[in-house]
């Protein structure tokens, strides 16, 4: 290979990876994840802090996936980042539905006036239950 070919495939690679990075960051910046997060938590005057945290987060994990950085925490740290990843993925499912008004829509469909959040808190235990339960290998999913 000739470095003007390696060159142009490290421009390339740069360039659609701040495009597809810049995409998944205006998705979830337009699902309104952060100002929603502020709003529940009642933590709108802590909004930069949020922002901030989200950027140098995609930015960080981006540079160690590139460079791969391995950081050796053990088991805490696996949990503890299993944890941050699973809120995040949360987070990002539950405000995909509610842009989509999917559990409204549900609700009003099973006619259900009371106990919704407790629907919601069964719905989120049974995630939980599912994903640990694949995790140890004890069901397979298809």
């Amino acid at each position: 290979m000739s470095v003007l070919n390696i060159l142009w495939q490290i421009v390339f690679g740069l360039c659609a990876g701040t495009i597809v990075a810049a995409g998944l960051f205006i998705f979830i910046a337009t699902l309104g994840i952060v100002t929603r997060l502020s709003q529940v938590t009642r933590t709108a005057a802590w909004i930069h802090w949020y922002e901030n945290s989200f950027i140098l987060g995609g930015i960080l994990g981006n540079l160690m996936w590139i460079f791969n950085i391995s950081v050796p925490t053990g088991a805490v740290g696996l949990a503890i980042s299993g944890l941050l990843f699973g809120v995040f993925t949360g987070c990002f499912i539950g405000a995909i539905a509610e842009i989509l008004n999917a559990f409204p829509i549900f609700l009003h469909r099973l006619n259900l006036k009371t106990g919704i959040a407790l629907f919601i808190a069964a719905l989120a235990v049974g995630k939980f239950i599912g994903v640990i339960l694949q995790y140890f290998g004890r069901i397979a999913i298809l």
